[in-house]
């Protein structure tokens, strides 16, 4: 709240106009090596950055991102989301809880910026009870504490998190939580999508309670069935929503593009932190994207979202096939909703730590469970991607789990 607008940040919204600009810090662009850039499709068509959009592509930008991809954004939001807080005749917004859109280097950005700026020191987050680590590694060094609400295949479970809240002591415990983060498609470590009914019911508590929402949704277009589960987002009605969609696992992970959708007050202060830290996000990589998307269009980007889900349900079905085979009566799991991960249970053991490091020995690297859990404990859970690696490889990797599961068991029974 004590962020002020940088001065020299400010100077950004006079760059295009006709204006003659002896303020600013912005190198000569004809001194730039880059003209103009070809991209090559894997259809073999080629985009081309003309100079004009080149030039733009690499000189500094306007901190909140560049307005021809907000724009593409918006749209894709009002046609998927329907964002209540999202009104037509308000574009750009112009009430403090209208939905608004900036741009960050993908959603850890937006997590991060998004903490730092809820989070005081001794204040809690609530977090489903097996979530992305990341979200803590932010939190702990800001002075937070995690809370763990018990979850399901359907997501946090709402009378859990009900009981948590009306039984807070603040006394004991401090001021109630005022954020719950979540990755409520494909979840990460669990695969789970979360349900209409359980988001319904989540969101009516937060109500109640009045905390933030950090609905972080990076495989929101890699749902294994359609139509799309509705998002937290489109439920929103009071603008108490922060969403960070990316194009990391649709487009190109190492663009770093993503944006955050969230009530224009809150955004604001977002904006004035990235003044100071990355100053604007990447013109070229938003530039890149740009270009596919204005291509794919909105109904080819929806398309393009359709076949990425069915090339990773594809490998999920893979994955667990190859898990009946390998690790029946050696584990549980559930099959993935979503995403990229499952989230398997090793049975009969206490601590997945000891059994990973023999598969590790072996030639195959999994996730201890442990680094998952927003308090941290001994887990018999692993996590697994089955994002890139072969089928061939995948039988590999779980033919030496069950000999690190099946030579874990012997020395038990040795002792």
């Amino acid at each position: 709240m004590r962020r002020k607008p940088s001065a020299l940040r400010e100077l950004q919204k006079y760059v295009g106009s006709d204006l003659v600009l002896m303020a600013g810090g912005m190198p000569n662009g004809e001194l730039f090596p880059i003209v103009e850039a070809d991209l090559v499709l894997r259809d073999g068509r080629r985009l081309t950055i003309n100079p004009d959009e080149m030039k733009k592509a690499l000189q500094y930008g306007v901190t909140k991102g560049m307005a021809d991809i907000i724009d593409w954004s918006r749209v894709l939001q009002r046609r998927v989301h329907q964002p209540p807080t999202l009104l037509r005749d308000r574009t750009p917004p112009s009430a403090p809880s209208d939905m608004d859109i900036i741009m960050c280097n993908g959603c850890q950005e937006a997590i991060s910026k998004t903490l730092e700026a809820v989070l005081n020191e001794g204040d809690a987050i609530l977090l489903e009870e097996a979530t992305y680590p990341n979200v803590m590694s932010v939190g702990y060094p800001l002075g937070a504490k995690a809370v763990s609400v018990p979850s399901d295949s359907s997501g946090m479970i709402p009378s859990e998190l009900r009981n948590i809240l009306a039984t807070w002591d603040t006394d004991k415990r401090g001021p109630r939580p005022k954020i719950m983060y979540c990755v409520p498609t494909g979840g990460n470590p669990t695969g789970a999508n979360w349900s209409l009914d359980r988001k319904k019911a989540v969101y009516s508590i937060a109500r109640k309670y009045d905390f933030l929402i950090l609905e972080d949704d990076p495989y929101y277009y890699i749902q294994y069935n359609r139509p799309l589960t509705p998002s937290f987002l489109s439920l929103d009605e009071d603008g108490r929503v922060i969403r960070c969609d990316s194009f990391s696992k649709l487009i190109a992970a190492g663009a770093r593009l993503g944006f955050i959708s969230g009530p224009q007050h809150f955004l604001q202060k977002l904006v004035l932190h990235l003044d100071c830290s990355v100053a604007c996000t990447n013109n070229l990589s938003q530039t890149v994207i740009r270009k596919i998307l204005e291509d794919m269009g909105h109904d080819g980007f929806l398309r393009h979202g359709e076949k990425l889900a069915a090339f990773y349900k594809d490998r999920a079905d893979k994955m667990v096939a190859i898990a009946e085979k390998r690790l029946e009566g050696l584990a549980e799991w559930s099959p993935p909703d979503g995403g990229m991960f499952m989230w398997i249970k090793l049975l009969g053991v206490k601590s997945s730590e000891p059994v990973v490091q023999r598969v590790i020995e072996k030639g195959a690297v999994l996730v201890n469970g442990f680094h998952f859990l927003a308090q941290p404990r001994e887990t018999p859970y692993i996590r697994v991607s089955f994002s890139y690696a072969s089928e061939k490889d995948m039988n590999k990797a779980f033919t030496w789990l069950a000999e690190a599961l099946n030579e874990f068991h012997d020395d038990q029974r040795k002792k």
